[in-house]
């Protein structure tokens, strides 16, 4: 496929430090250059499940890595959900693909102590809300860390069924 839309994010994909993005910020930075005028971020994971440059995966917090009460969590919270994408031509292994996963998590709790920083004082919802995900933040950090030393990662990304079956044909 060529076309303007797919041909831009699979540049973005390329030059990101990061394996996978999730749709929403490619749709977001797209949208922000102009191109998304008519599109919806459903009908760009069509367009990117149907071109075979990239792979579209539901997301990590679906991930049999990370134990059931962090799952929960990480659900309920929309945290490390997807979809997800990345460029085939930069398929790694999932060692590479968990390492991404630790740098982004460490983006997210970089920007949730600096909430926590600038958090209203005299706010005990607000407080207790972001020590809870600090507190999130730091064990899936450590179960990450933990499951790379150990050689122990056993994380199965999802694909959508459209995205399976886009692959067969």
């Amino acid at each position: 496929m060529n076309d303007p839309i797919t041909n831009r994010t699979a540049r973005i994909l390329d030059e990101s430090d990061h394996v996978l993005l999730p749709l929403e910020d490619l749709y977001d930075r797209l949208a922000n250059e102009g191109m998304m005028s008519w599109m919806t971020p459903e009908l760009l994971e069509d367009l990117l499940i149907s071109d075979d440059r990239f792979e579209v995966y539901e997301g990590l917090a679906d991930s049999d890595l990370f134990n059931p009460m962090i799952q929960a969590e990480l659900q309920a919270r929309g945290l490390l959900g997807g979809p997800l994408v990345m460029l085939r031509s930069r398929a790694t292994s999932t060692e590479e693909v968990m390492l991404d996963m630790l740098l982004h998590l460490q983006e997210m709790n970089t920007a949730l102590e600096t909430a926590w920083k600038l958090r209203p004082h005299n706010n005990p919802a607000i407080e207790a809300e972001l020590l809870n995900l600090l507190m999130m933040g730091d064990m899936l950090e450590r179960e990450i860390k933990r499951a790379l030393e150990t050689g122990s990662i056993v994380v199965q990304l999802d694909q959508p069924e459209e995205s399976a079956d886009a692959g067969r044909n």
